[in-house]
């Protein structure tokens, strides 16, 4: 079969997915004589999901990579449709196929599903912490605890004075008047006090917002390209655009104060605790970093930038995520995506 690949230079929105379909002749069958035509690969193109009443384009790709589209009539949960534009006020999931002629036969692709849905709201916490601080570790636990309560949320550890702190680490410091060692912050601009509690940010993840963020990502030797889309029921305003790069997964000693409290995950683990695991390390920034202006955007219509960077040889790339934060002017985000890097993470 002929794979249909994605070029990030031109990258299509959506998810590309193959569809085969092939027509047979076995009249003459029984002379002996099987007729079997040359197959057809088709790929159907879909945003996997989008908002209520934005427009969905369905796009059929013949095996050159050709659009024919236009020659193409698409039936949504069985339903033909005008043109190839659909969309719905409707929260759900439905079912997309073409139908389309190859030298006077008609063909029908593969049925594919997409959504239409109403945003959830995923939470930014971000962790000023270091790798000598004794009483640093209770931030990842109680972000531990978090992760067990809810997946809406998007974690950013920032190093201060250790082998994983970065150099604009201070300006960040800085402007979110971090003082001092843990520190806490959610959605950037909240300060999320000792003792942590995970109700500050349980209480609201996962609610319904109107804004939605989708990552697609590609890495090529050591190159990471990144797709960034925003998109918006009531239009985008005065917003800025976040990207950051974090690693899981990195070891490092960790002074340990807790080492002789019997109420801490880190009782009798040392001090330090050697090959503590930091996750969520920031790596990069890939836009500014307090983020890059969004032009104004209208209603339903995304707003899409591209990022590239090159990846230090010392990071394992299985472990690196991509954190996206839309953030209004004084800082505060809004709505966050994560996404593996290599990956696709949709509107959700």
């Amino acid at each position: 079969m002929k794979r249909v690949k994605w070029l990030f230079g031109a990258m299509i929105i959506g998810l590309v997915v193959l569809s085969c379909s092939k027509t047979e002749d076995f009249s003459n069958f029984e002379n002996e004589t099987v007729v079997i035509e040359e197959e057809i690969v088709s790929a159907l193109v879909v945003r996997s999901s989008s908002l209520r009443d934005q427009e969905i384009k369905f796009t059929l790709l013949d095996d050159e990579g050709t659009d024919i589209s236009e020659t193409a009539v698409f039936y949504v949960d069985g339903e033909p449709i005008t043109g190839s534009m659909y969309s719905s006020s409707e929260v759900g999931t439905f079912e997309v196929y073409a139908e389309y002629e190859v030298d006077g036969t008609v063909v029908t692709s593969d049925t594919e599903t997409f959504s239409v849905i109403i945003p959830k709201r995923k939470i930014v916490i971000e962790d000023y912490t270091g790798a000598w601080c004794g009483y640093c570790p209770r931030i990842s636990a109680a972000i531990d605890a978090v992760h067990d309560e809810t997946e809406h949320i998007a974690v950013v550890a920032i190093h201060n004075d250790d082998d994983m702190a970065l150099p604009f680490e201070q300006n960040l410091r800085e402007v979110f008047e971090v003082f001092g060692f843990p520190s806490g912050r959610i959605n950037r601009t909240q300060n999320w006090s000792n003792p942590h509690p995970v109700e500050d940010v349980t209480d609201i993840a996962g609610l319904n917002t109107n804004t939605a963020i989708s990552i697609q990502s590609q890495i090529s030797g050591n190159n990471l390209a990144v797709k960034v889309s925003v998109v918006s029921e009531e239009g985008l305003n005065d917003m800025k655009l976040v990207l950051y790069l974090v690693e899981d997964g990195v070891l490092s000693e960790q002074v340990n104060y807790f080492d002789q409290d019997p109420s801490s995950p880190y009782y009798e683990m040392g001090n330090p605790i050697i090959d503590f695991v930091n996750n969520d390390v920031l790596r990069a920034s890939l836009t500014g970093i307090l983020g890059d202006d969004i032009p104004a955007t209208g209603a339903l219509q995304e707003f899409e930038a591209n990022y590239s960077t090159s990846l230090d040889a010392s990071f394992n790339n299985q472990n690196l995520r991509l954190v996206a934060m839309l953030v209004q002017m004084d800082n505060t985000a809004v709505n966050a995506q994560t996404a593996t890097v290599d990956t696709t993470a949709a509107y959700e």
